[in-house]
Formats: structure tokens, C-alpha cells, sequence
């Protein structure tokens, strides 16, 4: 949450390509109360065509330079807003760094029903002479930034989240300051929405409750040492897997000193994969492992990132040495899927 209510705004304009953010964008910029400082990739495009002719290159430079722009605004004090596809958890790091620096965070979330929708209008757009992307990667972002969804909610302190499906776009549902959830469409809620973010966010509401409830039952009062992973600074978090939920994975951090352990709670969705219902096991208690968020250029978990504790990770070496199974982070090749994140 913000330090108080004059806290300087970080507005993020998010949704996957092809969902309109661009339309909203220019209407909410209309308002006094938005961001002078405003960062978009596909603005900084426009302005290097004579400098990058190649369209590929162009958008590098231009995504190198928008992120360079917000590393510098979350460093200042002053209101600022960027837009972006939201679809790698490096993104929501950026909400947990602002929080750190003294900023409140307002998330404005624009997509549509379906992945083929935007990517129909990508093409319309590309034939008209404007940003194209490749098909595949729209459906593989529209994925991704969906997955994402929940957790951008819970980590911003409002949200407002429009359906741009039909003519018009309309607000689907609300992040309130207060940090309640509200639906204005009631019954008309389409069905995404419900799917795709009601329903999860009362599953991680479950699942905090049962972490709540299991560190109860261990020791009255020791919930008081929860806290949530800030993913925002580039830590690492070595302890041991206490629980694990379909939603979240708690971790007992001890302190240097008395007082200092917390019970770490990281989210399955922004956390990098890894082998945590095997650890959060019996005989793997008192096993120490390392959980980091140290993401790359591309906002991803670097594919080294998979977390696996030591005597699982000397047994699953000897088993690759046999030709049982490939490294970790891939799938078996007729064994069935892994215990992954």
C-alpha cells in the first residue's frame, strides 16, 4: 500500500496486444489528474523511423529506451504512467520496486474475451500501416498476461478493469482504495472475468487463509510473521518450504538475529518454477532452499531459476545422467508432467 494519501502515482496501462489500450489511454490522459510523464513504447517508435528504417530494430530501441525512461521516473517523485503488455512477471516487480520507493500503484487493465480477437485486430491495424506483432506471440502473451491478472490486482492498491470486446469498452471490475473488489455489471459479468479474475482471487483469498491457519496451528501468533516476497529488488530468499497451496508457496526465512524470521509467502504465479510440493514434504523438511527474483532483460526467470533442493536436485542429476529425464524447467518425454509451479 502507499506510505499515505499524497503519496506520487504510478499508473500502469496494461493488456495484452491488440486490446484497445490505446484507446482508453487517450481518453483517461484528457484528465487533469493523469501523469504528465507519460511512457509508451509504440510513441518512441514513431519518433526513431528515419533513425531505424527496420521495424524489428526499430521497436528494440524503442522498448530499450521506454524501459530505461521508467527505471528513471520510479526513481524520481513525480507521477508517472507507462504502458504495457503485462505479460512476464518482470512487470509486477516494477509494482513492488514503486511501493518500495514511495509510490501508489493504479492499474488499468484493458483486454478482450478471447486471444484470436486481438489478434484479428493486430492484423487490421499492421494492414492499415501500424505496429504489426506475430500471431503466435499475441496468443502467447494474451496467456500469459491473463495468468498475471490476479496477482497485478492484489499488488496494486486500485485497479480498473475493462472488457474491449464489443464497440465500446466497458469496466468489468474495480480495485477499490479500501482493497475491496467490486463487479458494476452484476449478473452481466462476462464470463472472463469470472474465470479469468473473480474466481482466482478467491482461491488466493482461500489459500492466504489456509497459510494463516497452518501457521496458527504450528505456533499462536507466528501468522504475525508473514509477509509477502517483494519481487521488486532483485532478492533471494533461502529457507525452508513450510506450505504449499495451489496459489502460493509459504517459506520459513530465519533472521541474523532473534525476532528476525518471517514466514515468506511467494506467489506461484510471479515466483519461478520449481519442485515445491516435493520439498514441502516430510522427509524433505529441514532442506534449505533458494527462491530469487532476479529476472532478466525480458522480464523472465532466468531458465537457471528452477528451484529444486539439494538431495533432489543429486538424485534428478544421476537420473539425466542415465537418460531418465532432462535437465530441470522441461518436461519428460513420456513420463507425464513434473511438480511444477
Amino acid at each position: 500500500m502507499p506510505p499515505n494519501d499524497d503519496a506520487p502515482t504510478m499508473v500502469v496501462l496494461a493488456g495484452p496486444n491488440g486490446s484497445g489500450k490505446s484507446t482508453i489511454t487517450r481518453e483517461l490522459r484528457e484528465s487533469e489528474h493523469f501523469p504528465k510523464n507519460y511512457i509508451n513504447a509504440d510513441d518512441i517508435a514513431v519518433t526513431l523511423k528515419e533513425r531505424y528504417p527496420d521495424e524489428n530494430l526499430r521497436n528494440l530501441h524503442a522498448a530499450n529506451m521506454a524501459e530505461d525512461q521508467r527505471k528513471a521516473a520510479v526513481n524520481g517523485d513525480k507521477p508517472f504512467a507507462f504502458e504495457t503488455v503485462m505479460s512476464t512477471p518482470g512487470k509486477l516487480a516494477l509494482f513492488d520496486e514503486a511501493h518500495t520507493k514511495g509510490f501508489g500503484v493504479d492499474l488499468v487493465f484493458v483486454t478482450t474475451e478471447s486471444a484470436q480477437i486481438n489478434k484479428v485486430r493486430v492484423e487490421n491495424r499492421a494492414a492499415l500501416g501500424g505496429h504489426s506483432v506475430d500471431g503466435a506471440k499475441i496468443v502467447e502473451r494474451y496467456e500469459r498476461a491473463m495468468g498475471l491478472l490476479p496477482a497485478a490486482v492484489e499488488k496494486a492498491d486500485t485497479a480498473h478493469i475493462y472488457d474491449n470486446t464489443g464497440k465500446k469498452p466497458m469496466l468489468v471490475a474495480e480495485k477499490h482504495p479500501d482493497g475491496h473488489m467490486s463487479y458494476p455489471l452484476g449478473e452481466q459479468t462476462p464470463a472472463w472475468v469470472v474465470e479469468r479474475l473473480q474466481k482466482p482471487l478467491e482461491q488466493r483469498e482461500k489459500s492466504r487463509a489456509e497459510l494463516v491457519a497452518m501457521a496458527e496451528q504450528v505456533k499462536p501468533g507466528s501468522s504475525s510473521m508473514m509477509v509477502d516476497a517483494d519481487i521488486g529488488r532483485g532478492l533471494t530468499y533461502k529457507g525452508l518450504v513450510a506450505k504449499t497451496t495451489d496459489s502460493h508457496v509459504m517459506q520459513f526465512v530465519p533472521g541474523h538475529e532473534s525476532g528476525q524470521a518471517k514466514l515468506v509467502v511467494h506467489d506461484r504465479s510471479v515466483a519461478p518454477t520449481g519442485d515445491y510440493a516435493n520439498l514441502s514434504r516430510p522427509e524433505h523438511r529441514g532442506t534449505q532452499v533458494e527462491i530469487g527474483y532476479a529476472f532478466g532483460a525480458d522480464g523472465k526467470h532466468p531458465a537457471t531459476s528452477h528451484v529444486v533442493a539439494p538431495a533432489l536436485a543429486q538424485g534428478q542429476q544421476q537420473q539425466q545422467q542415465q537418460g531418465q529425464m532432462p535437465p530441470p524447467g522441461q518436461e519428460p518425454p513420456s513420463q507425464g508432467p513434473r511438480s511444477k509451479l
